[in-house]
């Protein structure tokens, strides 16, 4: 069957034709005007003779989705012209009539015959064209028949969230991973071979077929209802047979408004100025708008905030680079800068290659993609990973060189086959081998990065298997990430997952009987990981304890509920010296009766508190408590932000959350005295006290945490660096950090990559992920294992001795194959000396870790030798200084903890 009967036939629109022309010549079209015309742009009117018709020997001819065949007919070079058109402008001219024009996607072809030839002679690419009476059809470029039955597919190979339809194929993985909301078909030789049925408890995770797929569609689409039911009844069943069709888009450009260049003042961009706080916005980058960035902006980098979505573009107008924020401005190019709808714009058009071109005077701007921006995006891609590599090699990198010239010559060679298939007009091909191309050069900047051999790797999962299998194979894919921990929810939602004695802490019905806890611990110590256990302290989510109304956490109208766009939570009141020792008690029971590593300290604090009737912790109780302690007779429910004893109030509440952990700690020490106590906590340490009531700087500044979880769930890499550096200057070597990074916030895949690699150069003992979920179903996990987790690890703070001893061998090695062969040093003998002598001291492995902690005079005696040993590169010095820093870092913590 033909594709484009196909499309016409659905008409259900895959492209937004954002503030372009189509909606204007569908306006014209309402408005009466029936004989279709061209505007050309000089404001020439030329009529329309034809459309989806044959070619006349005189006149012009429109060509859309709707005509029976993909180009249009062979043509004399010296009689006719034709144009691609898409949004409006004019993306590609074609004098060469040997097989036509082809015809893309969302897009029309004019052609020009005769007279018209001549009047359109003088067009060219980029030329804005003006369409009227001529409706394009509105398309699906990607969709399944599923017997009859039509489904829209908005995302292939990626995590199925809300709404989403997913198509997987074996370029994903063996499964699917998806959760329980939704349905699933497996489809192989045009057929379905197997379904996942929803029950709102099973994981649908179908296995993927080698040579076939899987239609994914989450609970919330609006093709679920009916494809469920059509299964229900017998009317979709097994063998039925099913159609995927996947067009990609090849010719794509838009015309679009730019909001202000380089602005410095409020006058140059009002709507980038913050009233409300009399200065501009982030970058003076204000709602829904797009700026633009020169070197004339006068700062190195544009300054605007996560919120956003920006494009570098290089002096001969390409976009060399997409996404983030806070981009830094080239010399000679500039930088695009989105928010909101305009964001979205520049992610819909703004492709790597992509050429971009402004009109100053109109404050206009549009963006093109062509075929041929699949061979620019080819060679400058090529380019600049040959550069990294050299890069890697000149700073003495421990990278896979081998490997990485083996993935540039096996680009070099799509490369090639790329161009032969423009040349051919096989575009669907030649998409297929973009993308290929493009993953062999994202390994290539993957590879590029070291790979420390110990590193905290860390993921939180909330637990919903039934039975032991589903744990092994959730850990099995933890594992096989070379992630080492595991942070398992283990009390959340009122319950257990394990069974509990307690009766205010119940075993969860849901698990059947099932101690989810042992069988977690039981799979992990097969493959080697750790499992510490995660808990929500006073945070009960949606079930509230009807056995203990009084313990509620009362919000200052009375209200014992908190409430998160449109959910309802509870809280038990941590003031109550009950709730503490119910909370304590059961943490004791839980360490006592399982031998985990650790225990992680989750919503360990308050409900949000801004000051106003939405704030927590006005029950009698905690109110009297304050009024005795201050001898005051004001009640708090009165106070107020820039009250007298507002401050009071706040620092009150901070010391009943900070008391419970200084209380708990040792409690949990005295059970099991190698039990790692860690938390997560909000990333500003600074203003987030005074909203989440939480103190968690004084905690690290006391020695309470073996480690620390800084929440920096943002959109952005320089960000999370920041929050590092301010978190690592509170710990200094009392506690380790571990960065929180958030794959369930959609940060994109090289920007996870960025904030966790840079990170861990700032000192951090490694990062861990929310959540299981959004890790392997996004397939982070695919460029982290390429990168800087190809190496497994072990875990600094659970093997302080081992984990120095580690460090030393590496550099050990590293001399040996890295910085002795490309004459980085020129004598090692003395470096390989003094490390075999610590090293040997680090072989008695009952005593490792006390061996370990005596080392540090003598690290301290090796970096003294080595910063003043000039026959070193600065480079290798550099290297080896951070590695011999990093086990004086665990040797600190351990004796500061010991």
């Amino acid at each position: 069957m033909n594709f484009r009967k196909w499309y016409s036939a659905l008409m259900c629109c895959a492209l937004i034709f954002s503030l372009i022309s189509v909606s204007t010549e569908k306006a014209q079209a309402q408005e009466g005007e029936t004989s279709p015309s061209i505007t050309l742009p000089d404001g020439t009117k030329l009529a329309v003779d034809a459309v989806n018709a044959v070619r006349g020997e005189n006149g012009i001819t429109v060509y859309t989705g709707d005509y029976s065949a993909p180009f249009t007919a062979t043509f004399e070079n010296d009689k006719v012209v034709e144009f691609i058109v898409s949004g409006g402008i004019v993306l590609e001219k074609n004098t060469n009539g040997s097989k036509g024009t082809y015809i893309p996607l969302h897009n029309v072809v004019i052609s020009a015959s005769g007279t018209a030839k001549e009047e359109m002679e003088a067009i060219t690419t980029g030329d804005a064209l003006t369409l009227n009476g001529i409706t394009i059809p509105e398309q699906m470029n990607r969709f399944a028949v599923v017997n009859g039955t039509e489904i829209a597919i908005n995302k292939i190979n990626a995590y199925r969230d809300e709404n989403d339809v997913v198509l997987y194929d074996a370029g994903y993985g063996a499964s699917t991973n998806t959760n329980q909301w939704g349905l699933e078909l497996i489809i192989e030789n045009g057929v379905i071979t197997g379904m996942a049925k929803p029950d709102g408890k099973t994981y649908n995770n179908s296995r993927i077929p080698g040579q076939g797929h899987v239609l994914s569609v989450q609970a919330g689409s609006s093709y679920y209802n009916d494809l469920n039911a059509k299964i229900a009844s017998g009317e979709i069943k097994m063998g039925d047979p099913v159609e995927i069709i996947v067009h990609e888009e090849t010719h794509l450009a838009s015309r679009i408004a730019y909001d202000a260049m380089d602005p410095k003042l409020k006058e140059d961009n009002p709507g980038g100025w913050d009233s409300a706080n009399n200065k501009p916005f982030d970058g003076f980058r204000g709602g829904d708008q797009l700026i633009v960035y020169t070197s004339d902006y006068g700062k190195e980098t544009t300054g605007t905030n996560a919120w956003g979505y920006e494009v570098i573009v290089d002096e001969n107008h390409r976009v060399i680079s997409v996404g983030g924020n806070n981009s830094p401005i080239p010399d000679k190019g500039f930088v695009l800068s989105g928010h909101g709808v305009k964001a979205d714009w520049l992610k819909n058009y703004a492709k790597l290659s992509a050429a971009v071109s402004m009109n100053h005077t109109t404050k206009e701007m549009v963006i093109m993609l062509t075929p041929q921006s699949s061979l620019d995006r080819a060679d400058y891609r090529i380019k600049t990973s040959t550069a990294l590599l050299q890069k890697s090699k000149d700073m003495f990198m421990d990278v896979p060189y081998a490997k990485i010239e083996q993935k540039i010559a096996e680009a070099k060679t799509v490369r090639g086959e790329i161009a032969k298939l423009i040349e051919l007009q096989a575009f669907d091909q030649m998409t297929l081998k973009s993308a290929a191309l493009d993953s062999l050069m994202d390994e290539v900047i993957n590879l590029n990065m070291e790979s420390r051999k110990v590193d905290h790797r860390a993921i939180w999962i909330r637990p919903l298997e039934t039975n032991i299998d589903e744990v092994r194979q959730h850990l099995k894919l933890i594992a096989d990430a070379n992630l080492n921990q595991v942070y398992v929810e283990t009390w959340w939602d009122g319950y257990t997952i394990y069974p509990s004695d307690n009766p205010l802490a119940p075993h969860n019905p849901m698990y059947k009987g099932f101690d989810v806890l042992q069988a977690y611990m039981d799979v992990a110590d097969e493959l080697g990981l750790e499992i510490h256990v995660w808990v929500e302290n006073a945070f009960l989510e949606g079930n509230k304890m009807e056995q203990k109304p009084e313990w509620s956490m009362i919000r200052r109208d009375g209200a014992d509920y908190w409430e998160v766009d449109g959910h309802t939570f509870y809280w038990l009141n941590p003031a109550l010296p009950e709730v503490r020792k119910f909370i304590t008690d059961l943490y004791v029971d839980l360490v006592s009766r399982y031998p985990v590593a650790g225990l992680h300290l989750d919503y360990i604090r308050y409900p949000d508190n801004y000051g106003t009737e939405i704030d927590y912790g006005y029950d009698a109780y905690t109110r009297e408590q304050f009024m005795k302690t201050f001898k005051t007779d004001i009640d708090p429910v009165n106070l107020y932000p820039g009250d007298k004893l507002w401050p009071e109030w706040q620092q009150f509440r901070m010391d009943i959350i900070t008391g419970f952990v200084k209380d708990l700690v040792p409690q949990l020490k005295k059970i099991s005295p190698k039990l790692s106590i860690s938390a997560a906590v909000f990333s500003d340490f600074y203003s987030n006290p005074y909203y989440k009531l939480q103190e968690a700087g004084l905690w690290l500044q006391n020695g309470y945490l073996d480690n620390v979880f800084p929440m920096s769930y943002k959109l952005d890499a320089q960000a999370v660096v920041h929050d590092a550096e301010e978190t690592l200057k509170l710990a200094g070597d009392l506690s380790y950090v571990t960065m929180g990074l958030g794959p369930q916030a959609k940060v994109s895949r090289p920007v996870l990559v960025e904030q966790a690699y840079e990170t861990q150069k700032k000192g951090t003992s490694g990062s861990a992920y929310f959540e299981f979920l959004s890790y392997f179903g996004d397939q982070y996990n695919v460029p982290l294992k390429q990168g800087i987790y190809r190496n497994k690890a072990i875990v600094p703070f659970s093997n302080p001795g081992l984990s120095v001893k580690t460090i030393l061998m590496e550099m050990d090695r590293k001399i040996d194959e890295i910085y002795v062969p490309n004459k980085g040093m020129t004598d090692a003998k003395s470096y390989k000396k003094d490390l075999k002598v610590l090293i040997n001291k680090l072989n008695e492995n009952k005593t490792i870790d006390k061996r370990a902690a005596k080392l540090g005079g003598d690290l301290e005696q090796l970096m003294n030798n080595l910063s003043k040993d000039a026959s070193v590169n600065a480079q290798v010095k550099e290297r080896m200084m951070f590695d011999l820093k990093y086990a004086d870092h665990i040797i600190k913590i351990y004796n500061n903890k010991n």
